[in-house]
Order: C-alpha cells, then structure tokens, then sequence
C-alpha cells in the first residue's frame, strides 16, 4: 500500500522527490497500485520502489532510475522508457505496449509474462541476462536491435519462427 506522506512528495515534482530520496535512501517507497498516469517522472529516482500494479500509462519515465525496482504487473502503455535504467527490475506481467524503451538498461530484469508489441523498439536495449521466457507479442526482428548474451532468456516460441523460416527457403 502507498504511504501517502511520500506520495505528495513525488507529486510536488521529480527536483523535490529526488531530493527527499537522496536525503532517505534507506526509506521504504512503496507506490503500489497508486494511479500516476501521465506524470512527469523524468530523471527520477525511484530504484528499488514498489510500483507493482501501477498505473503509469503515459507516464514520462525517460533517463529514470527504476533499478531493482518491483513493476510487477504495472501498466506501461504508451510510456517513456527511453534510456531508463530498468536494471533488476521485476516488470512480471508488466504491460509494455506501444511504449518507448530505446537504450533503456533491462540488463537481469525479470520480463517474463511482460506484454510487448510490433510497434516496440529495442534500438540499444540491454537485455543482457534479461528473462522474456514467457513474454508476449515479441519477435526475433526486434531483438536483434537489442544487445544481449548467453544469459538472456528468450521465448519459446522464437525457436518455432526458426523452424517456419526454414520452411520458407524452399
């Protein structure tokens, strides 16, 4: 549940919040189901937060630091991720559509059942040691423009395209 003493610290803007964070590092911030479609949050600090079940539609998220952040079934569509820092981040069952994630670092991000698009580029996208295992609507043509390594878990069903690619040469 969302304290509401540092929710109103974060609505006063990312300067205020990011202030508060470095002043309490240590300090729990849980925004858990809390409702911050469209907010400005970006360049802000909120590594480790608990944004499970978040509504962060529209949300400007671009350069923020959600490092070993809990996302775990967050709705993201249409965000700004753009060069964020998603490293460690638990985005279980996140929604991801139509969102913005170029250059962003998901190095060991936990994305398995996250929902993905056509529409989503991976340009610059750190996936290293990332699990997608069982992420949806993804495919091979966006991950190539992803850096990852042996360590990074892809879907299934990636294998299956290989086999209808094949097929396609004859």
């Amino acid at each position: 549940m969302a304290n509401e003493e540092i929710l109103k610290i974060l609505k006063q803007g990312v300067t205020a919040w990011n202030q508060w964070k470095e002043n309490n590092p240590d300090s729990e911030t849980d925004f858990s189901g809390v409702d911050l479609r469209g907010a400005n949050l970006q360049s802000a600090n909120l590594g480790k937060a608990s944004l499970r079940k978040t509504k962060l539609q529209f949300a400007n998220l671009n350069k923020a630091n959600l490092e070993g952040a809990s996302l775990k079934g967050a709705r993201l569509q249409q965000a700004n991720l753009q060069s964020a820092n998603l490293r460690g981040a638990d985005l279980q069952r996140a929604s991801l559509l139509d969102s913005n994630i170029q250059y962003a670092n998901m190095e060991n991000a936990d994305l398995r059942e996250a929902q993905f698009d056509e529409e989503i580029i991976f340009i610059g996208v750190n996936l290293k040691g990332a699990d997608l295992s069982s992420a949806t609507g993804l495919n091979p043509g966006q991950i190539k423009l992803a850096v990852t390594d042996s360590l990074t878990k892809l879907p299934d069903y990636f294998d299956e395209e290989d086999d209808d690619d094949f097929l396609t040469q004859f």
